[in-house]
């Protein structure tokens, strides 16, 4: 496994990694996701992982840190014997979002959760039921309003939802002293967020960040020098060769730093701004997609695209790079919750515990290339995969850190406001 790269801020990172590998063998994910669903993992549009919908204080306490919270209790390998445990766990998440054994009598199951049924005598049923957020909370609404069993025990969703969801009373609180490992090894960024102080209701499976991505050869080709800003994506010698994302915030969000305006404090004027500022693009056959411009890349039809940091490092070529402009790049979380009427409560603690392991963050983060949010993680994956340590897809710097943003928090006449604009922009 490689990683090359430039400085530590706004170059080309590129890592050749296990899921791209396995992409390689063909069917290796027969099981638990085909090359299809994998090609659909871990972004964030309507069929995708991880929007970056996050909360305004995302923003402040990804790039300017929030107070830590000191843990109640040291990390433990074991499972806390207190509570009915159950023997099943039913967890929904997104595809391709968790490591998967791609040789041996495991092939194509997730050592994770095998190793979790070892320790807890916990089956796990484990579906990719989420391509998005709002389609599958649809399926469950009814019954969290009610309290009701929703079928679930666990699900990862992403930021806004989540902090949507728990504003309803609708997420199970978590007992904490059954996830002493989230306590003690939660990334201090993602620590008391407005919309979850004290990590009462949620604690992040994974983040990431939406940026840049291009084709070197066919930039090259273009008669262009490599790509350092999102406004390289403006070049008209890029014309019809450039995708956004489905994603309004997203979309929206790096549009902003473009502009040189704030996505927190962002207002409907600023929005139309924006649009104006696009609609050329619109008119020179700018598409609007989610992360089927892997496929677009790999057939030539697009150079370069705003694209989710893990993406092309996981299921790209060589030639596809993931670029953080120097105006910045959007951040995002997908987090664990307990629906209300949750069968299995103790044994979601539980699995939130057991991948709050760093060994255990580590083993997962070699498959899924996304940015860790687990204390610790660092030193066990250099035991893995020694270049991953220094990964900034997976362990951002400092630097990167400071260039980090989030979208605002929408009220729901903005929110409906925001989502008319970008409808009509994508449709126009």
């Amino acid at each position: 496994m490689g990683l090359m790269g430039d400085d530590e801020t706004g170059d080309v990172w590129q890592a050749p990694i296990s899921r791209r590998n396995l992409l390689k063998r063909g069917g290796a994910v027969a099981g638990l996701a085909g090359v299809g669903a994998f090609l659909a993992a871990c972004s964030g549009s309507s069929a995708t992982p991880a929007p970056s919908q996050a909360a305004a204080a995302t923003a402040a306490a990804s790039a300017a840190g929030v107070a830590s919270v000191a843990p109640s209790a040291a990390p433990t390998q074991e499972v806390p014997s207190e509570g009915p445990m159950g023997n099943i766990l039913n967890f929904a998440n997104w595809p391709a979002y968790i490591d998967v054994a791609t040789s041996g009598p495991d092939n194509g199951k997730s050592p994770t959760l095998l190793e979790f049924t070892k320790a807890t005598g916990v089956k796990v049923n484990y579906q990719e039921k989420i391509d998005d957020n709002n389609t599958f909370v649809a399926t469950i609404r009814d019954q969290m309003k009610a309290g009701l069993d929703t079928g679930w025990d666990l699900m990862v969703l992403t930021d806004w939802m989540a902090a949507r969801l728990i504003s309803l009373g609708w997420i199970s609180r978590i007992n904490q002293a059954n996830v002493p490992n989230c306590q003690a090894n939660l990334v201090d960024s993602m620590r008391n967020l407005p919309w979850d102080p004290g990590n009462d209701y949620h604690y992040p499976w994974q983040m990431g960040m939406t940026g840049v991505g291009y084709s070197k050869k066919s930039v090259a080709a273009a008669g262009m020098q490599p790509l350092t800003k999102i406004a390289d994506l403006w070049n008209g010698k890029l014309a019809g060769h450039v995708t956004f994302l489905t994603e309004m915030r997203d979309t929206f969000g790096l549009g902003a730093l473009k502009l040189g305006i704030d996505p927190v404090t962002i207002t409907l004027d600023q929005v139309n701004q924006i649009v104006n500022d696009m609609q050329p693009l619109v008119s020179q056959g700018l598409r609007f997609t989610g992360n089927s411009y892997l496929q677009d890349f790999a057939n030539g039809k697009v150079w370069a695209a705003m694209v989710w940091s893990g993406d092309l490092a996981s299921s790209g070529s060589a030639d596809d790079v993931f670029i953080f402009p120097d105006e910045g790049v959007m951040v995002w979380s997908d987090n664990m919750l307990i629906p209300r009427g949750a069968q299995h409560q103790r044994a979601a603690e539980a699995m939130m515990n057991w991948v709050y392991q760093p060994n255990i963050a580590a083993q997962i983060e070699d498959f899924v290339y996304y940015v860790c949010p687990v204390k610790g993680a660092d030193a066990e994956i250099k035991k893995l995969d020694p270049p991953a340590a220094s990964n900034p897809l997976i362990f951002p710097t400092p630097a990167i850190v400071a260039k980090q943003h989030a979208f605002k928090t929408l009220s729901q006449d903005e929110d409906t406001a925001f989502n008319n604009a970008f409808n009509t922009l994508m449709g126009s």
